[in-house]
């Protein structure tokens, strides 16, 4: 119900445990049963994280819990009793001696042990690359576009060239023409490659890393935007808003101005979200129900000419009656797969990206 109040405040402690369940060696495990209490004291500002609703046991009521904590700003319990320790001796003057059920605390988990205890890596801890190379060969061409670009972007912050040539110098490890592309992205020569600390490997690819080609064919959960304007066809815009809720998703009516917009049959439409404020960004396809007239005039609307051009540079589905065809020429939308009409091909489409498109409205290394 609330992002804030349920996301940004949640607090995961794996420093956190119930009696019988106890801590690997990993070195990882261990480094964050600190990092994370630590974090959680800093981001949210009192030791008594645990007391936000969000981090609490469900139904507090029902389920009470209890620890030693007393102090501390933002404390919302009132603990009872005079001590917050234990072992302590009241129970001896006839009060609660303590709020746990053993008075051991913490219950190690009676592993069996063998062999010299040391401080020391695995020889796979040497091995940087070969996870790299696996998840690099693994994903679609067009996933590897978006790695290639990430690092171009990326090193081209970079204002010391010697960091940038290390850099290419390591990439040459994971994957020969991974480095090259980034190479051409940044416009410098190629290096050698570095020297690894352990042979890398050539690891058998695996699809299950990939997102195209793993993701689920359903538009459920989503939402679809539909550009109208004054004198907008009434038809089209009941049956694209029926055709996008019977595939589970969600319409959303956007247009220049909040409000009523006055249809083409005389009825009147309710507006879900204003044109300037209410980007295609924030959908996952778009439908323009348009006349021809309105589709002229919103040329000169930037607004209007952003929002069919972002969603065409993102890759998304753009569903448009013919009135549209000048403001989907202002913005640059060039015929494929992904740009219909609004029928069902649109709601087909609206459940894809066209990574086709990709290499036609940005520079692809």
């Amino acid at each position: 119900d609330n992002f804030f109040a349920e996301t940004e405040q949640v607090a995961y402690c794996p420093s956190h445990v119930v009696p019988g369940i106890d801590f690997t060696n990993d070195p990882l495990l261990q480094g964050r049963l600190h990092s994370y209490l630590d974090t959680q004291l800093k981001r949210l500002g009192s030791a008594n994280f645990h007391e936000i609703p969000i981090n609490t046991a469900k139904g507090r009521g029902g389920c009470p819990f209890h620890n030693m904590q007393r102090d501390g700003h933002m404390q919302m319990a009132v603990p009872k009793g005079r001590a917050n320790y234990e072992p302590n001796s009241l129970a001896q003057a006839g009060e609660i001696g303590g709020p746990r059920e053993s008075d051991k605390g913490f219950k190690t988990f009676p592993s069996a042990e063998a062999g010299d205890k040391l401080r020391i890596r695995a020889e796979s801890f040497a091995d940087h690359y070969s996870q790299a190379r696996l998840f690099f060969r693994s994903v679609d061409p067009a996933e590897q576009a978006h790695v290639v670009s990430a690092f171009v972007f990326e090193l081209s912050k970079v204002t010391f060239p010697h960091v940038r040539e290390r850099m290419l110098g390591n990439l040459r490890n994971v994957d020969e023409d991974l480095a090259k592309r980034v190479a051409e992205g940044l416009g410098q020569p190629l290096p050698a490659a570095s020297k690894p600390a352990a042979a890398v490997q050539d690891l058998p690819a695996s699809p299950a890393l990939r997102i195209i080609g793993n993701m689920k064919d359903t538009l459920e959960g989503r939402k679809v935007g539909i550009l109208i304007d004054q004198g907008s066809e009434a038809k089209v815009l009941e049956q694209v808003k029926s055709d996008v809720k019977a595939a589970g998703a969600t319409p959303m009516v956007i247009a220049p101005r909040l409000g009523e917009i006055k249809l083409d049959d005389g009825s009147v439409a309710a507006v879900d979200g204003q044109l300037a404020g209410t980007p295609s960004v924030v959908v996952d396809a778009i439908a323009v129900v348009l006349s021809a007239e309105r589709g002229k005039a919103l040329c000169k609307e930037g607004a209007a000419v952003q929002f069919v051009m972002d969603a065409f540079g993102h890759l998304k589905a753009i569903g448009s009656t013919p009135g549209a065809k000048a403001l989907l020429d202002k913005a640059g939308v060039e015929p494929d797969a992904g740009v219909t009409g609004l029928d069902q091909a649109f709601v087909a489409a609206a459940k894809k990206r066209f990574f086709d498109r990709e290499p036609n409205v940005r520079t692809l290394y």
